[in-house]
């Protein structure tokens, strides 16, 4: 997955109206699009041109190869169905899912729980109040989702408790683990060095701690018993622009 990619609607259109937004709730959406073509890209695309005319939109759009960001986080988007003034329109999140058919729709909604992981964790938003576009409004949206593809919607939320479970580990989970993953950035020669790429990523709010062995300065971001746990972390880092890779260690 890579980082995500901002494609912002024109401030003031009928799409993007510039509402203050507290976000309280995560909305899920399938695009309903099975056109050839139709990925995160073009839906970004799209509401940055003429569709910026309607009053429909949604913060995010995610295939299987990206996330694009159209309407900035705390800004009202019309996608909920419930009005001017619903609490769907007015406090969620909206996540279009895209369905065309030469995106990987497992991989594109795999993605989007991420991305609700990231979310939940970055405005405090509970696991309950991840809910369907349908819960709004009576719509049959995400109409995928709702029928089982790529699989249902109670599978979906394990993914997204997953996901966020990963992000809220602390930075060593050892235990009796034989061996650590670590989620590591990069090895440099200079302590200096290692020490302002430590301190660029803790601008950004993510923790780091540096080791030093065989004459190099890693810097790690997270070091896990389970691979898997690693990888999800790595994965949610790249989201937001840190390149990273797990590298297996023998705890001694």
């Amino acid at each position: 997955m890579e980082q995500i990619k901002t494609m912002l609607a024109p401030k003031g259109s009928a799409c993007r109206p510039g509402y203050a937004m507290q976000p309280e709730y995560i909305t899920i959406h399938n695009t309903a699009n099975t056109s050839k073509g139709a990925g995160a890209i073009a839906h970004g695309s799209y509401l940055q041109g003429g569709g910026s005319r309607k009053q429909v939109s949604y913060h995010y759009a995610v295939d299987d190869t990206i996330i694009v960001q159209i309407i900035p986080d705390r800004e009202v988007a019309w996608h909920a169905g419930d009005g001017g003034n619903g609490t769907g329109n007015r406090k969620s999140i909206g996540i279009e899912i895209c369905e065309n058919p030469e995106s990987n729709l497992r991989e594109a909604t795999d993605s989007a729980a991420m991305l609700c992981a990231i979310l939940m964790q970055q405005y405090g938003i509970v696991l309950q109040n991840v809910v369907q576009h349908h819960h709004w409004s009576g719509k049959n949206c995400p109409n995928r989702i709702r029928k089982g593809e790529p699989y249902n919607w109670s599978v979906f939320l394990s993914k997204v408790q997953g996901y966020y479970a990963a992000l809220l580990l602390p930075p060593a989970e050892i235990g009796k683990a034989d061996v650590l993953y670590c989620v590591q950035l990069g090895a440099f020669l200079s302590e200096t060095n290692a020490k302002a790429c430590a301190a660029a990523l803790a601008d950004k709010g993510v923790a780091t701690y540096l080791s030093h062995k065989d004459q190099y300065w890693r810097v790690q971001l997270g070091a896990f018993a389970v691979k898997p746990n690693a990888e999800a972390y790595a994965t949610a880092l790249k989201i937001r622009g840190i390149e990273t890779y797990v590298k297996e260690k023998a705890v001694k």
